[in-house]
């Protein structure tokens, strides 16, 4: 399938890395998503599911490593209540709290998703089962930036109110905010359960995460000169020889920089592709956003926690 990159500049459009919310329809299309277990238990007829798109930025983990648990106890998953398909990535800020991506909370009509047609899942490595150590929690409200541009992606930022807060424990803990600018060079980390690479439209069974080298914004608007404007509130990150980034599904995941967050998964042309690097909303640069629009700090200081039990199983 093919996607219009071009806007009236004659830039190549970042395509944003989020898997397009999956309902059901007659329309028969020529590409179908893989069934899940349970879709498959339900004997749900492949015809009926509209392929999984990208909204107008591509985002996953390519030639990544497999995750262990509790290396990223912030990483929840954004599913679809009705069939608990995985469609995006997000960061738990506060135990109530998820900061996500603005272009996750659209679907592939353009039409912005209702909250109670989110679920949100932490405490998991694998996406097909939630472990002891899981919870699940649903949406009460979901604020995204009024500013948010769906074709530059320009203020792509958002954030979960959650109906009950998590459990916090080893394994579903909040991951402090960047209260300064990025230090262009520093070795970050981005996880997700995106697909493995740009021609492999498949969600990865296991969170899997890549390490990246942030970029100046100097590199950045060279590099992305015809795909963006590369306005202020937007990092780039990446290699030169490309081989390694986030791809779709990946999408509102966290970059993490020195323990802290310091970018959202935004999109990008295409997935690891050489001197095309991945782009990432900045956190700093929305951290007044952030603080005026939750009870969240954003002073970067560890949250602790206490030992809570291993969190509820029922969508609360």
């Amino acid at each position: 399938m093919e996607y219009d990159r071009s806007d009236k500049k004659g830039k190549t459009r970042i395509i944003p890395l989020a898997l397009a919310f999956v309902f059901f329809t007659n329309n028969l299309v020529n590409g179908f998503v893989p069934l899940s277990p349970a879709a498959q238990e339900i004997n749900v007829d492949p015809k009926l599911m509209v392929e999984w798109t990208p909204y107008k930025l591509h985002g996953r983990i390519v030639n990544g490593t497999k995750a262990t648990l509790r290396q990223f106890p912030y990483q929840v998953s954004l599913r679809e209540t009705h069939n608990l398909e995985h469609f995006c990535g997000g960061s738990l800020i506060a135990e109530h709290t998820v900061l996500t991506a603005a272009h996750c909370m659209f679907d592939d009509a353009g039409d912005q998703v209702q909250p109670w047609r989110i679920t949100v899942v932490a405490g998991n490595l694998k996406i097909s089962q939630l472990s002891e150590t899981g919870q699940k929690r649903g949406v009460e409200y979901v604020h995204v930036h009024a500013e948010f541009n769906s074709k530059t992606l320009e203020n792509d930022i958002a954030l979960l109110a959650l109906k009950v807060p998590f459990k916090l424990t080893p394994e579903v803990n909040a991951v402090p905010l960047a209260d300064s600018s990025p230090v262009p060079d520093t070795i970050c980390q981005v996880a997700g359960w995106g697909y493995p690479a740009e021609d492999y439209p498949v969600t990865s069974e296991n969170l899997m995460y890549v390490d990246l080298p942030l970029l100046s914004r100097a590199t950045c608007k060279r590099l992305l000169e015809n795909i963006t404007d590369f306005p202020p509130g937007m990092l780039c990150a990446g290699y030169m020889e490309g081989q390694r980034d986030a791809c779709q599904g990946d999408s509102g995941g966290g970059m993490i920089c020195n323990g802290i967050l310091t970018g959202v998964v935004s999109g990008g042309d295409g997935c690891a592709r050489p001197r095309t690097p991945g782009v990432y909303t900045d956190v700093n640069y929305y951290k007044q956003w952030i603080a005026t629009r939750s009870s969240v700090s954003t002073q970067a200081t560890e949250i602790s926690f206490e030992k809570q039990g291993s969190g509820s199983e029922k969508i609360h």
